[in-house]
């Protein structure tokens, strides 16, 4: 693997799980500054993950803290070995398990979405009840007066 592959493999990990966090990269500049104690800026992650820049070993061991991820999988990339036939038959395979998993992550999406909906119309129903509670509450007062 060259070095510039290395580099793009390591940005897109860190690219990932910053989105799988759903950070933007200001949000990740901010908790490396503070974990680092030195401004890192914006468009440092930018570059990181576009795997346009050489990051300091400091900064890898500090992304891998902050995005809590092993460090040995960041700076060695698995490498895939086979013949062409292998490659394109695993490479099929992955292609339909991703289809799967994003299918699973689909319905689980819809099913988040109704549940939100869902909690938005208990709460409101919550609020509906306890103005009503009060008012009774009131009433009761009123009546013992």
């Amino acid at each position: 693997m060259k070095m510039s592959d290395a580099g793009q493999a390591f940005g897109s990990l860190v690219r990932q799980a910053r989105e799988d966090r759903q950070w933007t990269q200001a949000d990740l500049a901010k908790r490396l500054s503070a974990l680092l104690g030195k401004e890192v800026n914006p468009l440092a992650i930018t570059r990181t993950e576009a795997g346009s820049r050489p990051v300091p070993f400091e900064e890898v061991a500090a992304l891998a803290q902050v995005l809590n991820l092993e460090l040995d999988p960041l700076i060695n990339p698995p490498r895939v070995r086979g013949s062409a036939n292998d490659l394109k038959k695993r490479a099929a395979e992955l292609g339909d398990e991703i289809n799967e998993v994003h299918q699973q992550e689909v319905q689980a999406m819809a099913a988040e979405a109704a549940a939100r909906q869902r909690l938005t119309r208990v709460r409101a129903l919550k609020r509906e009840l306890e103005r009503e509670l009060q008012a009774v509450e009131r009433a009761i007062r009123g009546a013992e007066d």
